[in-house]
């Protein structure tokens, strides 16, 4: 069973004002120019992962490409892509704005950090079963992407399916909030740990997802320099 995802891209901020250099209105559109050596269609539907690392945030936002750049050497510029990202992502935008501006800004703290993942989540609705997919995942909760919603506060056992983990892990749960409109729609919820075990096997599962992660962007950026080496003019 296979989860249709967007593709995502990482977009990372160490002095958050630079998104604003990055950033473009088009009416009640936003446009942001990512910068990435992937290669990536027009029209394409993406997910950006923007995190400011100095400041500990990380957002999602969810749009799609609409026009691409080469990089050169004369003037120097790197490649990547513009996203546009539709009206209903504009509250998620605007905090980002806000926090990229310097503003005080009202976050609800998570306990975690959240990381993207693909997983099946199992859970039962009055008689069925449900089989849903989590769209990213820390050691505190995950967000189930459906268009089932239960209410918040709503407690409901979840048996989570990574890859590579046979009988699942089965953990109690809490719907902490609710996203009802835009795509995906989906609830977060707050695992409920009734064991060290429980919270100890969450924990790893999140270490190897970091783990893979690192591995992922490192290998990305030793391809973007060894283009880079290739397009230098030689002396």
């Amino acid at each position: 069973m296979s989860m249709p995802r967007k593709k995502e891209v990482s977009a990372r901020y160490p002095k958050k004002e630079k998104l604003l250099l990055d950033f473009q209105r088009r009416g009640r559109l936003g446009v942001l120019f990512v910068e990435t050596g992937r290669k990536l269609e027009l029209s394409e539907q993406i997910t950006v992962i923007i995190e400011f690392p100095a400041q500990k945030r990380s957002f999602r936002l969810h749009g799609k490409i609409v026009s691409r750049r080469r990089a050169s050497v004369e003037p120097p510029l790197p490649p990547g892509v513009q996203v546009e990202f539709p009206s209903d992502e504009n509250r998620t935008l605007q905090l980002v704005l806000d926090h990229a501006e310097g503003k005080q800004v009202d976050f609800t703290d998570r306990t975690s950090r959240r990381l993207p993942c693909s997983y099946v989540v199992s859970y039962r609705r009055d008689r069925d079963f449900i089989h849903e997919f989590a769209e990213d995942i820390g050691e505190g909760g995950t967000f189930i992407r459906t268009s089932q919603l239960f209410p918040v506060g709503t407690e409901v056992e979840c048996r989570l399916k990574p890859p590579g983990y046979l009988l699942g892990i089965k953990l109690r749960c809490r719907v902490a909030w609710l996203k009802e409109t835009g795509q995906p729609k989906g609830m977060g919820v707050e695992f409920l740990f009734l064991s060290e075990r429980q919270r100890k096997k969450v924990r790893d599962l999140v270490k190897k997802l970091v783990q893979a992660r690192s591995r992922d962007v490192q290998r990305k950026m030793d391809a973007i320099r060894k283009k880079d080496s290739f397009r230098k003019p030689s002396r």
